[in-house]
């Protein structure tokens, strides 16, 4: 369970390849709820609460992930020359 709350690092490293921007992370940001729902019912015991627990802060995280991205994307367009 504690691997699905590394995405802040996840996103951090893909950002820098360049592979993710925050403008695609914000346009999916409907898809990614879903997914977020489904992985917290996989993952927690089959009431809403525990469902809850899990899905905010997930998605929370993923909040924090574009904004992560954000500003690597930031910092890459400033060291270009």
């Amino acid at each position: 369970m504690g691997v699905v709350f590394q995405l802040p690092v996840v996103a951090y490293f893909l950002g820098k390849t360049g592979l993710i921007d925050a403008a695609m992370l914000a346009a999916y940001r409907r898809h990614a709820m879903m997914v977020i729902a489904v992985v917290a019912a996989v993952i927690t015991p089959p009431d809403v609460v525990s469902l809850v627990l899990v899905a905010v802060p997930l998605y929370l995280l993923y909040e924090v992930s574009i904004q992560i991205v954000r500003h690597t994307g930031s910092q890459m367009h400033e060291e270009e020359p």
